[in-house]
């Protein structure tokens, strides 16, 4: 294999991954795929739960869970996460971690509620991980000055912009938080970003 792969599933957490390499101007491929194909018994890598993204490096080396991949990406090459010598690092690697051991899990909570409670805690479940939402989202508005680790843009950007595109009331997320409003608005009209949201296949 001369590139990276990436298998995901259209909209997914495997647009971070895509988002990262379009925005290095990496080559890749991305190969959008189930639950069934994700899951190889015996086999190293290739996440047991069936969940994506899954990074297959050039050399055949697979990678699960996003923050590994994230790390993978940011420490190969430049430009994604501040210098480990600055103030901006700590920042970076605090918020990075929040996102994905709570916000992250917070939407998959909400998303994939059968994976963790029986239909009728189905409501409960989704209101308490909106509520525990709220409070970080409250919490990131005044981190943003406009990005996360100040005027330059990082991968932890890229991460919750991410994030948020799965919220239930996306109005709702926004009001009040001008600071996260200017942030969408900004992402979203990066390059990077409209390409890699335009060669998303339809969810069918």
């Amino acid at each position: 294999m001369s590139k990276y792969l990436i298998l995901g599933k259209s909209g997914a957490g495997s647009l971070i991954p895509e988002f990262l390499f379009t925005e290095l101007g990496i080559d890749y491929e991305i190969k959008f795929t189930n639950k069934k194909d994700i899951i190889k018994v015996g086999k190293k890598g290739y996440n047991p739960l069936g969940k994506i993204p899954v990074l297959i490096l050039p050399n055949g080396t697979e990678i699960f869970e996003t923050l590994a991949i994230v790390n993978y990406i940011t420490m190969g090459y430049k430009g994604l996460c501040p210098s480990s010598n600055s103030n901006e690092y700590f920042q970076y690697w605090k918020m990075l971690s929040l996102m994905a051991t709570t916000l992250y899990s917070g939407y998959h909570r909400q998303h994939h509620r059968d994976f963790y409670v029986d239909e009728p805690g189905f409501k409960s479940l989704k209101l308490k991980a909106q509520k525990e939402q709220s409070i970080i989202f409250d919490y990131i508005e005044k981190n943003l000055t406009p990005y996360i680790c100040g005027k330059t843009i990082t991968a932890v950007d890229f991460y919750l912009y991410t994030l948020t595109r799965w919220d239930f009331d996306k109005t709702k997320l926004r009001n009040g938080r001008p600071n996260l409003t200017n942030f969408l608005d900004k992402l979203r009209s990066r390059p990077s970003v409209t390409r890699v949201l335009s060669q998303q296949p339809k969810k069918t």
